[in-house]
């Protein structure tokens, strides 16, 4: 893994570029020792500016939290919730987890060294809880709660059942410009993939969009995503460097023009939005297939 890492920084500082860094998995804090080793390595480097972990959050415990506070740069912990009650979120993460993972927020707040954020995974069992979790989230004091749309892939590839449909993703940007008082339409929030909740100084609401070809998905053997939710293997860092594999790739290079997109997404005048290009491929083994959760007539 390291030697990923020393590639990924040479070819950075190649070209005079810096950048941020989430750490996830799989679970990162499995195995602590090589977790430690690459943030020390990552955290003495100028390139990189700052640093986050993507955690179930499970492994969690005072030591644990004492040996990720010696690192400047990471600066925020995400953890996982899959629904804002037991009910919903134990039959996906596992009996008990809900409690436990509330627990670890509480303790990391209480070190008052990182920032605590929750990922909020929609689908179609935790939909109608999506309020009960902004109130979670104002409850907990959260430093934000990310909300993100189910792709079906690794463990959940057998899922798609529970994959939001246009009906549910109109449902869904409807309800968030209701609590948010938003003045916008659905059709507006489209280019957004997801959604970044602030709680304090005050309430607030910021869209993401899509960061094909700004991001990068690298695996501990090299293998190279557009996204962390896009499975497409477009090379190995190893093999070719970084900049080798993007500048071959046609991928990257024809998946956000609309002349090259299929269904309403080909024709589409939001100029700004080609569709969650991870989920049709996740869908249909198609990256430029139509838009499953568009609801545009």
């Amino acid at each position: 893994m390291l030697s990923v890492a020393d590639k990924i920084i040479n070819e950075l500082k190649s070209r005079n570029y810096s950048t941020c860094m989430n750490i996830t998995g799989g679970e990162p804090l499995l195995d602590r020792p090589v977790l430690i080793s690459l943030l020390d390595f990552l955290n003495q480097n100028p390139v990189v500016q700052e640093l986050m972990i993507i955690t179930n959050g499970l492994l969690l415990n005072e030591d644990y939290l004492l040996d990720l506070e010696k690192f400047s740069k990471l600066s925020t912990i995400k953890l996982s919730l899959e629904g804002a009650t037991s009910q919903s979120n134990d039959p996906i993460r596992g009996r008990g987890t809900y409690e436990a993972i509330l627990q670890k927020i509480k303790l990391i707040q209480f070190h008052r060294r990182f920032k605590t954020v929750v990922m909020f995974t929609l689908q179609k069992m935790n939909l109608p809880e999506l309020e009960l979790m902004l109130s979670l989230g104002e409850e907990l004091n959260l430093d934000g709660l990310i909300l993100e749309r189910f792709i079906p892939e690794g463990q959940g590839r057998g899922l798609k059942n529970l994959v939001l449909d246009k009906y549910d993703w109109e449902s869904l940007l409807k309800k968030l410009i209701q609590y948010f008082e938003l003045d916008v339409a659905p059709e507006d929030l489209l280019p957004y993939k997801a959604f970044w909740i602030q709680f304090y100084p005050e309430l607030d609401i910021l869209g993401a969009a899509c960061n094909l070809n700004e991001a990068l998905c690298i695996m501990p053997d090299g293998i190279l995503y557009p996204c962390r939710r896009f499975i497409f293997p477009l090379g190995n860092i190893l093999q070719g460097g970084i900049w080798t594999v993007l500048e071959k790739s046609q991928l990257l290079q024809t998946v956000t023009d609309h002349s090259y997109l299929k269904g309403k997404c080909h024709s589409c005048f939001l100029e700004d939005c080609y569709g969650c290009r991870a989920l049709a491929y996740s869908l249909y083994r198609d990256p430029y297939a139509n838009d499953y959760q568009c609801f545009l007539k």
